[in-house]
Order: structure tokens, then C-alpha cells, then sequence
């Protein structure tokens, strides 16, 4: 039996542990708090209505060569020329910097140029000058979260109110797929731009085979996370010529903006660089830009199902069963391209009201139309591409209108 302590030992080691106990309580962490009531609320700063956030972080996710750079040369260009961006308003002529860890500042400032940018109002950004451990000077990349007070700096002293960071991606030090690796270097940035009170819009990829817009930014739900607005851009999925590009609010802590925008990418002789041209108001689903299809292959096989089911379907409604039999595609393969033309499920009951099978059949104003047995890329292979909200400009006038008025676009 093990023998207890006397009383007095007892005694005298609570004592001696008291003082302990005591600056632990004073010294321990703790978490903040303050009554609601005395918080103000926020309205957000705009820089662009819906889009970009002044004093945060937004994000543009776009699969390589599908005009991630075009289109944010085109931002930069309305801003610096005090032209209001699509649904926005009038604002005065503002200064912004490209930093661009993918292209040199040559090319950089041709697609500015291109887009009719105001270049005495942008700021090209580079390498970061530094220095070794025995004093002597060299170039370095810019990189996150180390470098984070000197883009602050930056913005400061040249009262720059947009930065974009084109291929943000390759900024991250260390496992760019790793939650905490890129949470801490976001949140450095993000917390920088409220600071400074600039938007800091980084363009990014997304990983092969990615399909939701809430993780399409390279794989860790960190890069949509912590962004106040995260944007998804790619080829236009009803689109089988592969020249139209749709973009979309994917992600808001605000309200989302009512529709999304279609563009194609003019070409600039000069410079043989690209710019936003014959811009429309688009209502294609964000999900459906990110799923949309990459290779000529994917593309044919979608717009080959297209045409399949336009025949099956042409003379009226038929069970959804023998329409995936008589097609020989299986009914996953057949989802997007019945989303496309707008198919119209219906479910068949039995006398219990459990649903037994399905009837599938086109739209009213597709039933009997000649039209879609050559699915154009014109005009797309949905009907919503005929009721834009915009007036298209001809590709001569494009490139002028640029320079003119964005808004009247749309």
C-alpha cells in the first residue's frame, strides 16, 4: 500500500505552486471580444461593381492560354483610362501595377498597349533588389510571404490602387498545395492590401481535371478561401470553335453579379499580342466554365453528343432509357451536352406517385428547328447565345472601341 504524503508537505507544495498558478492567469492568452453593437458595420469599396474589391484579395483562375492576361490587361486598360468597366460606374483615372512572374516587361506592356491602357498610369513591376549575407547586392524573384512589406511599400509610395500579380502561383514558397503553406502566404497578402487600401487581383491556373469553381485554383480550397472574390475564366463551352472566352464571378462574399461576360481575343499586328474585343453580357454557369471541355477531342465527342440527341429528341419526347440506349453514350457522358441544348427531364410515376423512369425531351423552340443540325460556333449550341443583352461590335470596330467606351458594350 502506498504511503500518503503527510499533511504538511501537502500544504507546503500548494503554496509554492500558488504564485505559479497566479502569473499563469495573468499572463495566459487569451481571446478577444467586444459587443456587436459597438462594431460598425462595413460597406465594401469597389473598384470595379461586383468584381474587384478595393483593400482585399480577388482571384482570377484560368487554364493556361485561355486570355487570363488579356483580359486583366483590359481591366487595367478601362481603369488608367477612366472608362467604366461593364455595369459599372464612371471612376477618374487611377494608377495600377502589373507584377508578372510569367512574361517579360516588354510583353507585358505590349498587351497594355494593346488593350489602350494609359501606360504613364501603370507601373511594371520586377525583381526584388536585395542582398546576401556579406553585404553584396543581387536580383532576386519576388516571392510571398517574404516579400509581402515590400509590394506594401510600393503601393504606398506610388498611390497604386489596383495590382495585378499574374501567375501567383509561382510567388508561393514551398508546397503550393499545402492549406497552411498558401493560407499563410495569402493572408499576408490580403492583409497588405487592407492596409494599403489597394485591390490585389492575382491570376492563377487551375489543376487538371478541376471542376468545382470553389477549389479551382490549383487544388488547395486556401487560394478561394481567403480571397474576397474569386473569378473563373475559360473557352466558352457551348462554343465548338474554341474563339469565345466566358468569364464569371465564382465565389463572393457580396452579392454576385447578375450575369457574367463573353469575349473573344482580337489580335494586334503590331505587337502580335491579343485584346478584349466584342465584349456581350453571358449567363453561362461558372461550373460550367471550369468543367468546360480543353482538347479538340473533348470538344467533338460534347458537340457529336449534341447532335445525337437533337436527332433522337427532334420528333418529340422520348424515355430518357432508350434515348442513352439508342445513343450508345452512357448517361454521365450524356449530362453536359443535354445541359447544353437545354433537355427537359421529366419524371414518369407509378398509382403510388414513386417515380418509375424518366421522359426526356428539347425545348419548345428547338423541337422543329433545321438549324441545329450544323452546331455553328457562331452563335453556339445554346438558345441563350441568341438573346444577348448587347450589341456586338464588328471585328474593325473591336479594337477601337477599346480605347473608347468599354461600357457601351453592354
Amino acid at each position: 500500500m502506498t504511503a500518503m504524503p503527510a499533511p504538511e508537505i501537502v500544504d507546503e507544495a500548494l503554496e509554492k505552486a500558488r504564485p505559479r498558478r497566479m502569473l499563469a492567469e495573468v499572463v495566459s492568452a487569451r481571446v478577444t471580444h467586444q459587443q456587436a453593437a459597438r462594431i460598425t458595420p462595413s460597406k465594401p469599396e469597389w473598384l470595379w461593381t461586383g468584381w474587384l474589391l478595393l483593400r482585399a484579395l480577388n482571384l482570377l483562375t484560368g487554364r493556361q492560354g485561355s486570355g487570363k492576361s488579356t483580359f486583366a490587361a483590359h481591366i487595367v486598360a478601362a481603369l488608367t483610362a477612366g472608362i467604366p468597366l461593364p455595369g459599372d460606374i464612371g471612376r477618374e483615372p487611377m494608377t495600377c501595377a502589373v507584377l508578372s512572374l510569367e512574361e517579360p516587361p516588354d510583353r507585358v506592356v505590349a498587351r497594355l498597349h494593346a488593350a489602350g491602357a494609359d501606360l504613364e498610369r501603370v507601373e511594371v513591376l520586377g525583381d526584388v533588389e536585395d542582398h546576401d549575407e556579406d553585404g553584396n547586392p543581387y536580383r532576386r524573384r519576388w516571392s510571398l510571404p517574404r516579400d509581402i512589406s515590400i509590394l506594401g511599400r510600393v503601393i504606398e509610395e506610388l498611390a497604386i490602387q489596383l495590382v495585378v500579380i499574374d501567375g501567383l502561383g509561382y510567388s508561393i514558397v514551398g508546397d503550393s498545395h499545402n492549406y497552411a503553406v498558401v493560407g499563410s502566404a495569402l493572408a499576408a497578402l490580403a492583409g497588405e492590401a487592407e492596409r494599403t487600401g489597394a485591390a490585389i487581383f492575382g491570376l492563377v491556373h487551375p489543376p487538371k481535371g478541376a471542376s468545382d469553381p470553389v477549389t479551382a485554383a490549383i487544388g488547395s480550397t486556401a487560394w478561394t478561401a481567403i480571397p474576397r472574390i474569386s473569378i473563373v475564366l475559360g473557352i466558352d463551352p457551348n462554343d465548338d470553335t474554341g474563339a469565345r472566352r466566358v468569364v464569371r464571378v465564382a465565389k463572393t462574399n457580396y452579392k454576385e453579379p447578375e450575369n457574367g461576360l463573353q469575349f473573344i481575343i482580337g489580335d494586334d499586328p503590331e505587337f502580335e499580342c491579343g485584346y478584349v474585343a466584342n465584349l456581350y453580357r453571358d449567363d453561362t454557369a461558372a461550373e460550367d466554365i471550369v468543367a468546360a471541355p480543353v482538347s479538340l477531342e473533348e470538344k467533338g465527342a460534347r458537340a457529336e453528343a449534341r447532335d445525337i440527341l437533337r436527332s433522337l429528341l427532334a420528333d418529340g419526347p422520348m424515355d430518357a432509357a432508350e434515348v442513352i440506349k439508342a445513343s450508345g453514350i452512357n448517361a454521365a457522358s450524356l449530362k453536359r451536352p443535354r445541359k447544353d441544348i437545354g433537355v427537359i427531364a421529366e419524371p414518369r410515376r407509378n398509382g403510388l406517385g414513386r417515380v418509375v423512369g424518366w421522359t426526356w425531351r428539347l425545348p419548345e423552340d428547338q423541337r422543329y428547328n433545321p438549324s441545329w443540325l450544323t452546331d455553328s460556333g457562331s452563335s453556339g449550341s445554346s438558345g441563350h447565345h441568341q438573346d444577348k443583352q448587347a450589341v456586338s461590335v464588328p471585328e474593325e470596330q473591336a479594337r477601337e472601341s477599346v480605347t473608347l467606351d468599354f461600357g457601351a458594350l453592354l
